[in-house]
C-alpha cells in the first residue's frame, strides 16, 4: 500500500452553533484540513481493505503519516494518541517544550454552513520545519510515495519556511514522489493575493493531483467554471486535477487528455459542511491506494464527504459505509 505523508497544521476545537451559546455547552475536539484529510485517508483505506478482502482485519496501518508540530502538553499527546489509535504514524510529528497547538471555535448556521475565529499566531506548527526538523523530514520522504499539503500548510509558515517546504516538495518530485496539493485558499492567512499566488505557482509544476474546490480558486484567480480551474492548474504543470464543487458535479482532468464530470448524490440533510473537502481528499487518496480508477476514487469519495455533512464536526464515524 502507498504511503503518504501529510504536512500541515492542527489545533483545538471549540464547536458550538453560535457564540453566545457556547460558553456552558461547547465541544472540545481537535482538527485541521490536512490532518482530516489524513485521518480519513486512513478510515477509508481500512473500510475498503475489510470489504474487498472480507477478513475484518486492519491490515493497512499506517498508511498515512502526519507532519507537524506541537506542544508537550496534555492537549498535544492527547491529539497524538487519537492519530495513532486511527493509524496514523506520528514519528515526524515534532513536540516543542513550551509551545502549544492553536486553537480556533466554529459555528454553524440552520443550513450548516461553517464561520469561524482562531487563535493561533503562535501556534506550534509554525516551527514544523526549525532547528533542522526539515533536514529530518527530508530523510523520510525517502520512505514515502506520497506527500499530501495544502494552502494553509504554506500560508501559515514564514517566507523562509515557506520556500524550504516548497523545497522539499520539488525534491521530493524529482526523486519520483507524488505531490498531492489542495489549494484550500484562507486570505486572512496570506499577506496579500500576490503572495498566495506566487506560491501556488511554485507548487504546481510539482503536483502529481491538485484537488481544489471551485469556490475558493475561483475567488483568488477568478476562474468562470470548473473546467478553467482544471485547465489553469494542468497549464501550470499539475498532471491531474480533480475540483470539488459542493452540491454540483466533480470535475476531473489530466496531462493524458481524461477529462469529465461526476455529480454527486442528492443530499437533504446537511448539518454542518466543516470538513467536506478535507473527506473528500482523503477518501480520494484512499480509493486510489486501493488500485480504484480515477472516477472510482471520486464516487468513494463524494460517498464519504456525503456522511461528513450530514453529521456535526470534522471527524466522524464512517465505519458503517460500503463501497460495493
Amino acid at each position: 500500500m502507498p504511503h503518504i505523508a501529510f504536512i500541515g497544521e492542527c489545533m483545538i476545537e471549540l464547536s458550538g452553533s453560535k457564540p453566545d451559546a457556547i460558553f456552558g455547552s461547547a465541544q472540545l475536539g481537535f482538527a485541521g484540513d490536512t490532518l482530516n484529510a489524513a485521518t480519513y485517508m486512513a478510515r477509508t483505506s481500512r473500510l475498503l481493505d475489510q470489504q474487498t478482502t472480507n477478513t475484518g482485519k486492519d491490515a493497512n496501518a499506517n498508511t498515512a503519516s502526519y507532519i507537524t508540530a506541537l506542544g508537550t502538553d496534555a492537549y498535544s499527546n492527547a491529539m497524538l494518541n487519537a492519530w495513532q489509535k486511527d493509524s496514523i504514524a506520528t514519528d515526524l510529528v515534532r513536540q516543542i517544550d513550551g509551545a502549544l497547538p492553536g486553537l480556533y471555535a466554529i459555528q454553524t448556521d440552520a443550513a450548516g454552513e461553517r464561520s469561524f475565529s482562531y487563535w493561533r499566531a503562535n501556534a506550534a506548527a509554525k516551527q514544523m520545519l526549525s532547528d533542522g526538523h526539515d533536514d529530518k523530514i527530508r530523510n523520510a520522504f525517502g520512505q514515502m510515495d506520497g506527500i499530501y499539503l495544502s494552502g494553509i500548510t504554506l500560508a501559515i509558515l514564514s517566507d523562509k519556511d515557506r520556500q524550504k517546504m516548497i523545497q522539499l516538495a520539488g525534491d521530493f518530485a524529482d526523486q519520483g514522489g507524488k505531490v498531492y496539493f489542495d489549494t484550500n485558499h484562507r486570505p486572512r492567512l496570506w499577506a496579500n493575493d500576490q503572495t498566495a499566488i506566487a506560491a501556488y505557482d511554485a507548487i504546481a509544476p510539482l503536483c502529481h493531483t491538485v484537488l481544489p474546490t471551485f469556490d475558493d480558486d475561483a475567488a483568488l484567480f477568478g476562474d468562470a467554471s470548473p473546467h478553467d480551474t482544471a485547465k489553469r492548474w494542468l497549464d501550470a504543470g499539475a498532471s491531474e486535477v480533480i475540483v470539488k464543487s459542493g452540491g454540483d458535479p466533480t470535475t476531473f482532468a489530466s496531462q493524458k487528455g481524461d477529462i469529465g464530470t461526476i455529480a454527486p448524490p442528492v443530499i437533504t440533510d446537511i448539518v454542518d459542511t466543516t470538513s467536506a473537502g478535507d473527506s473528500f481528499n482523503g477518501a480520494f487518496l484512499g480509493a486510489k491506494a486501493h488500485g480504484n480508477t480515477t472516477q472510482q476514487a471520486i464516487e468513494i469519495a463524494q460517498k464519504v464527504a456525503g456522511r461528513v455533512i450530514c453529521r456535526h464536526g470534522a471527524l466522524v464515524d464512517i465505519s458503517d459505509l460500503t463501497f460495493a
